[in-house]
């Protein structure tokens, strides 16, 4: 019996060691599963609220003639483009390739991963991608402004003396659609967009009614929906009193319209409906996006910060507002980011509304700034292309 009582003694004291092991491991994983993600919150506000005072010079290339090319950023890299011919360039300054043509006065405008090159006022336009030339176009009569798709398609206001033609081709420059567009109707082409998969256009018109100029955003759709529409025309959205510039697609299903006053945002592709609409009381200065934001400048009531940044989600939420003093020239936004700059200076606020860097360029003036990721950027300058990193 004694030995039984203490076989059960041995069990019950073993019980509360494994019970007891089993808590002490329990408090153990616990406390390195709070230090773990006390360590990644630490780093991860670091990161967030770090600024940066100078920057670190990777190269400085004084041969490249910055004054006649223009330079924009197409997907991970750089699109140079010039009366000659445009190259793509890598973030480490390699050529992954170079395409001669010959264009008077070019100027170039990105969708998503796919670029268009076209003369204005003259008949050519080609389209790039990550691989090289998508297509290439000639139209018959001047270009007013062109945009591409990510499979090269392409579509252009033409002017023909008091005519203007909208026209949607294809790779090879053959004509898929054609149309001419008047002043009463249904109004003159202020801008346009096609979706990534060049299966929606987007136009924004503006005309005059009964002593008014008002504006419309016409959707024009080249797939199954659009077939028996005359023009194609599958939607179109009208305004009292509200110019709009600008049109953006972020993707296949949502366009962004820029207004005087703000923004719209468009969802849909058969019947595209507006999802949002933000104005702001004060006069914009600039508006710029990405595929899920909007930032914008306005003027601020701060005498001593007079400029006012703003940053809103496609949903019409606002992210963020800062007042600043920085005496900016032009603004964009990359990934995650918003530039500002100057002749002489450039500031960078993240999409929490901290000013990241403001600083001053000692090598030339400032053309423009592009940023390639990891506190990496490039500086178009007078002088040539300054490769640079944040410290």
């Amino acid at each position: 019996m004694e030995e039984k009582n203490s076989k059960i003694q041995s069990i019950i004291e073993y019980k509360e060691k494994l019970k007891d092991f089993r808590n002490r491991r329990a408090m153990v994983v616990a406390a390195v599963v709070i230090l773990i993600l006390a360590a990644a919150l630490g780093i991860a506000g670091f990161i967030r609220y770090r600024t940066f005072s100078s920057y670190e010079t990777i190269s400085f290339d004084m041969e490249e003639d910055t004054l006649s090319s223009g330079y924009v950023k197409l997907g991970e890299n750089v699109l140079r483009y010039g009366i000659s011919g445009a190259r793509l360039m890598d973030r480490d300054e390699n050529e992954l390739w170079s395409i001669a043509y010959s264009m008077d006065n070019p100027a170039a405008e990105v969708s998503g991963e796919a670029a268009a090159v076209y003369e204005q006022g003259g008949t050519s336009i080609r389209t790039f991608g990550a691989d090289g030339q998508l297509g290439q176009v000639t139209t018959p009569y001047p270009i007013r402004k062109a945009k591409a798709a990510a499979q090269g398609v392409t579509a252009a206001i033409l002017e023909d003396g008091g005519n203007t033609w909208l026209k949607y081709y294809s790779t090879d420059g053959t004509e898929i659609a054609s149309f001419r567009t008047q002043i009463d109707s249904p109004g003159y082409p202020m801008d346009l967009s096609l979706s990534p998969d060049g299966m929606t256009l987007a136009v924004a018109y503006v005309y005059p009614e009964e002593g008014q100029m008002k504006s419309q955003v016409a959707f024009y759709n080249f797939g199954s929906a659009g077939k028996s529409q005359k023009d194609h025309l599958v939607k179109a959205v009208s305004y009292d009193d509200l110019l709009i510039p600008q049109l953006d697609y972020v993707d296949e299903n949502t366009c962004v319209a820029y207004t005087e006053k703000g923004f719209l945002v468009f969802e849909g592709t058969t019947d595209p409906e507006e999802t949002a609409k933000v104005e702001e009381s004060q006069e914009i200065l600039s508006i710029c996006k990405n595929d899920s934001h909007v930032a914008m400048t306005v003027e601020s009531s701060d005498v001593l910060q007079p400029y006012t940044l703003k940053l809103y989600s496609l949903s019409g939420k606002e992210i963020f507002q800062e007042n600043f003093d920085f005496s900016y020239e032009n603004m964009e936004m990359d990934e995650n980011q918003i530039l500002l700059w100057n002749r002489g200076e450039f500031a960078i606020y993240n999409f929490s509304g901290v000013e990241k860097f403001n600083g001053s360029v000692e090598e030339g003036q400032i053309q423009g700034i592009i940023g390639l990721g990891n506190r990496n950027y490039l500086g178009v300058l007078d002088q040539g292309l300054l490769y640079m990193k944040l410290r």
